[in-house]
């Protein structure tokens, strides 16, 4: 089988470990649902680490999903909100790195995600922040909103959310927050924050990572 880096200009999207959620997760024998989880890379990671032990994908690109399945017990190749994903209080965690803003409807598959999860499972959430400084700049300065191939505003994403409004989105599905953090890249961001008792953190940080666990 050809690799998947070898099929699709964007590879960055499908060979990262997510390293920032990999953290999150304790080491113990979970049960894992990672959605989007293109050549199973994240997955692949967690096994090795002892912090799962099955690993279940979701991915519409079909050759990194075809990848991810040589590690995953089972990987869905498809679009999320039409696939058939039969499973009921299951999960440990499941995994949505970035991909709840290219959904058509996330607050359907939130509500889907609710009921793959055990009591007290806990969905650990990715997306972008669309307060970044240079999105916020561009759009009140120079009235640009203009869609690229990567980054905040991809041409692929079809919702937007702030820290803030994705805390209240989950909060809404039922889902109780336990942590939350702001991604700031780069050294010289990072100190800035630090220096400024992260005030300016919501408009220099690029990332929201959320855990929050599935309500009774």
């Amino acid at each position: 089988m050809e690799n998947a880096s070898h099929k699709d200009p964007r590879d960055r999207y499908y060979n990262f470990e997510k390293n920032q959620i990999i953290i999150l997760i304790p080491e113990g024998p979970h049960v894992v649902l990672d959605l989007g989880c293109a050549t199973g890379k994240l997955g692949r990671k967690l096994l090795s680490l002892n912090k799962a032990t099955e690993m279940v994908g979701v991915e519409i690109f079909e050759p990194a999903a075809e990848e991810a399945a040589q590690y995953y017990t089972k990987v869905y190749c498809g679009d999320l909100e039409s696939l058939n994903i039969d499973y009921n209080d299951y999960f440990d965690y499941v995994i949505c790195g970035d991909i709840l803003e290219h959904l058509r409807d996330p607050w359907k598959t939130l509500d889907r995600i609710r009921g793959w999860l055990k009591e007290g499972g806990n969905l650990i959430a990715s997306i972008p922040n669309v307060r970044y400084w240079r999105v916020l700049m561009d759009l009140m300065i120079f009235g640009k909103w203009n869609y690229v191939e990567a980054g905040i505003l991809d041409n692929t994403h079809l919702r937007f959310f702030t820290r803030s409004t994705f805390l209240q989105t989950l909060t809404q599905a039922n889902f109780e927050i336990v942590k939350h953090e702001m991604w700031v890249s780069g050294r010289k961001k990072r100190l800035a924050n630090t220096l400024t008792l992260r005030l300016f953190e919501e408009f220099i940080g690029s990332q929201v990572t959320v855990v929050a666990k599935k309500k009774k």
